[in-house]
């Protein structure tokens, strides 16, 4: 097949998805809604954001240009990675068969932005031949704001579980980040106002109460400036920097694995959220997981079973939670086991990756 995504080039999960096409036989081409940071060889890729980036007018231009790339390229399958920005330059192109992926706030909190966003989203999603997301409550919101339920699909990204296993720490990130006391709790998501990386710094120092030596491994990519500031504020004032490690983005995206393993915990509590990634990955590293109380988390952890569940914007429940977690390590070791069987069970980017090649062809 040929075909042309619309989509973010700098996202890991973008990386992982076109490779694979790539790799499988596929003649893969990219047009980037946002700028190229990262390098990507052997990818054909049109950089619309780095060549025509004026708020608003953009997404007229962008589109005529991928009318225009449509032209030339003729491909099989349009795809269009949000349904936001990627999906309305991909729908107003006109071109079936149309494949929208919504990634999470994209349908979830943008539509609320105004009635044109709102008018957007829908416009997207009924031009849409097929529409795949990572959680049957993304499908479903997909479905309320006018995608076919016949064609709407389940599709995860999926885990690389040859990549993503248990398996020892790294001596080369704990040197690096001068890891000597523990226990050790992670954050994977970016530095931005919805993952609630504040709320993560604000229990820090309730558990040095219990554990004075803990390390949060913190990470600074796609960062809004902001929000850093503030963060850095609130650290400053609680007075515990020297409990938090920053790492910065890590390439390529497979050397996560040897950051999962360093950590005793995982911790994501964004206030929106699809199916995350970096739990997915978290389970298949045999990370324990304390995630927010979401639709889509629910698809996944059973509270007490196999994670823990708290309010998105509550130190002291995810304090608690932490807590619970660190004095019992039969508990963890009972999640460990069931996540490893769930991750290989229904999130292997293989399979995943052959289940979406399905459905491309069965649209062609």
């Amino acid at each position: 097949m040929k075909i042309l995504y619309v989509s973010d080039p700098d996202s890991p999960y973008t990386h992982r998805w076109l490779s694979w096409f790539a790799a499988h036989g596929h003649s893969v081409f990219l047009a980037a809604d946002n700028p190229v940071r990262v390098e990507w060889a052997n990818m054909n890729i049109y950089p619309f954001a780095d060549r025509f980036n004026i708020p608003i007018l953009k997404y007229l231009v962008w589109s005529y240009k991928l009318r225009r790339l449509i032209a030339a390229i003729k491909p099989d399958i349009l795809h269009a990675h949000r349904v936001s920005s990627a999906g309305w330059i991909a729908a107003f192109t006109g071109f079936h068969p149309l494949v929208v992926t919504p990634w999470g706030s994209d349908l979830y909190l943008h539509p609320d932005r105004s009635l044109l966003a709102k008018w957007l989203a829908k416009f997207v999603l009924k031009k849409a031949d097929l529409v795949t997301a990572d959680s049957m409550d993304l499908c479903h919101q997909a479905i309320r704001y006018g995608a076919d339920p016949r064609r709407s699909h389940v599709v995860q990204w999926g885990v690389s579980l040859e990549v993503f296993t248990p398996g020892a720490p790294s001596s080369e990130f704990r040197n690096q980040l001068q890891l000597f006391s523990s226990p050790i709790i992670l954050s994977q998501r970016a530095i931005k106002p919805i993952y609630n990386i504040d709320v993560i710094v604000q229990t820090i120092p309730i558990i040095r109460e219990h554990y004075p030596g803990v390390i949060y491994i913190l990470r600074d990519y796609n960062t809004d400036p902001g929000y850093k500031k503030h963060i850095d504020n609130l650290i400053a004032s609680l007075d515990v920097n020297k409990s938090i490690r920053w790492l910065e983005r890590i390439e390529p995206w497979e050397r996560n694995a040897d950051v999962y393993r360093l950590a005793d915990l995982a911790v994501s509590i964004a206030s929106s959220d699809g199916t995350p990634g970096s739990v997915l990955e978290a389970f298949a590293c045999g990370i324990p997981v304390i995630a927010s109380d979401l639709p889509s988390l629910r698809e996944w952890i059973e509270n007490g079973k196999n994670g823990m569940l708290v309010p998105p914007r509550d130190p002291q429940a995810l304090s608690s939670a932490i807590l619970n977690l660190l004095k019992q390590p039969v508990l963890m070791e009972q999640f460990m086991n069931e996540n490893l069987r769930l991750v290989r069970q229904r999130a292997d980017h293989e399979i995943e990756m052959y289940k979406m090649e399905n459905l491309y062809q069965g649209i062609i």
